[in-house]
């Protein structure tokens, strides 16, 4: 959807247009008994009693001496503590978490260029590690095509990335559930859609889901088993910006193809994420288009939908569907790796969930939040030049803690302010962490 590097272009563009805008045992003491006799003079007892006398002689010893007449009493059985019953602990947990748009622009390219000529875009993550390592499946919005140098390398409005985008992606965002169904998805044309996919085959494992090869490759629903739990993913787009045929992009007016794709999911996972490229760019309100697919969709079975395309955050909440079940939504997760130019543009959302087995029924539970900053340096001159291709030391860290880094912008708001006003934004139906 819109990914351009300036903002106030038209916001609600045709299908075909293009592009309007750039995660003891209890202790037992033994107790030991110990006779303490004290020393002093030796007392004698004598008893004339038919010429029998006894004597008790102190020995001075802290253990009493064993006589014929003294026999030590018999030790008690040693005894076992009963152990405490536990409950068996249940399946872990699957943790599932997912990021927004992942755009390469002009500048992002600029920055992972190497003095060799290839590209690197793995340090821009480093922020966020710690998160990314507690997952154990990703799901990532791939943007734009990873076609490659053939193709040529673009950004705004006609995208291209590298091979090694995709390579970064999978290897240092950990992106195995990928989306490629969006408005850039066909900006290189079929031959870049295959060019993208066959990137990601030589990325295992990995599960894409949304533009296709053929038509053959397009009815295929990719299925992750995890812990015994199987995931699926099905992909839309809400429109191209290029003239694109329906069985090389997944396109949400294409009833038929929802209805086969998602009965295909539901009869072989026991959980389906499906994921939509939609909405209204830069607007944090849901729209009527998106809340009519977003019910359609769960009414056939999704588990989960995970919104992308608007570039902000919009509201998380539960659909009630048709066999009485619920559907969690992520209207939009906004972007995630971007130079984009608003603070809102720039606040991103690492989005988790869990699925927890019981039986044969897999629920999906606790939606959390960790909101996201993408910083860049740009320095008040170069942006009242509009120099995009100034912007430079790119990172994407937790929003909590970006003080420093929002210091150094012209934003002029604090981390806890947009904290606050992005958690508005998602609703009370998830968990923003940290608390």
């Amino acid at each position: 959807m819109v990914d351009q590097d300036q903002p106030g272009a038209n916001n609600t563009p045709a299908e075909g247009a293009p592009d309007p805008h750039p995660q003891t045992k209890p202790s037992r003491m033994s107790r030991r008994t110990k006779i303490l006799i004290g020393a002093g003079a030796a007392l004698v007892l004598i008893l004339a009693a038919g010429g029998t006398a006894f004597a008790l002689l102190n020995t001075g010893t802290s253990e009493p001496t064993t006589t014929a007449a003294t026999k030590s009493p018999s030790p008690k059985p040693a005894t076992t503590p009963t152990p405490t019953p536990t409950t068996p602990a249940g399946p872990k947990p699957v943790k599932v978490i997912a990021m927004g748009d992942m755009l390469p622009h002009d500048s992002v390219n600029a920055n992972a260029l190497q003095a060799d000529g290839s590209y690197n875009y793995a340090p821009f993550f480093e922020g966020i590690k710690p998160e990314l390592d507690a997952a154990d499946l990703t799901f990532c919005n791939l943007e734009v095509p990873t076609a490659g140098v053939d193709f040529g390398i673009s950004g705004y409005p006609t995208f291209n990335a590298p091979t090694e985008f995709a390579r970064d992606l999978h290897g240092a965002a950990g992106c195995d559930l990928v989306n490629t169904a969006t408005n850039h998805t066909a900006d290189k044309g079929t031959a870049g859609i295959a060019a993208t996919r066959n990137a990601w085959d030589a990325l295992q494992p990995s599960f894409v889901s949304g533009a296709n090869r053929s038509a053959e490759e397009q009815q295929v629903v990719p299925v992750v088993e995890k812990d015994g739990i199987r995931i699926a993913l099905v992909s839309f787009a809400e429109y191209s910006n290029a003239p694109i045929d329906d069985v090389s992009l997944n396109l949400m007016s294409n009833d038929a193809l929802v209805q086969q794709l998602m009965a295909k999911a539901r009869e072989t996972a026991d959980v389906v994420i499906v994921s939509a490229h939609w909405g209204t760019e830069d607007s944090h309100e849901v729209n009527d288009q998106q809340r009519g697919f977003a019910q359609k969709v769960a009414d056939l079975g999704a588990d989960v939908i995970i919104g992308t395309g608007p570039h902000v955050l919009q509201p998380t909440t539960w659909l009630n569907r048709a066999d009485g079940g619920k559907t969690l939504v992520w209207y939009s997760i906004g972007n995630m790796l971007n130079t984009q130019l608003t603070l809102d543009q720039r606040t991103g959302v690492i989005a988790g969930f869990e699925l927890t087995k019981d039986g044969d029924t897999v629920q999906v539970t606790k939606p959390t939040a960790v909101l996201t900053y993408m910083h860049y340096d740009w320095t008040p001159a170069q942006e009242a030049a509009n120099d995009l291709l100034a912007r430079n030391n790119l990172s994407i860290t937790p929003l909590a803690g970006a003080d420093e880094l929002l210091a150094r912008t012209t934003f002029g708001v604090s981390a806890a302010q947009q904290v606050e006003a992005s958690s508005a934004i998602l609703g009370p139906d998830v968990t923003v962490l940290p608390k």
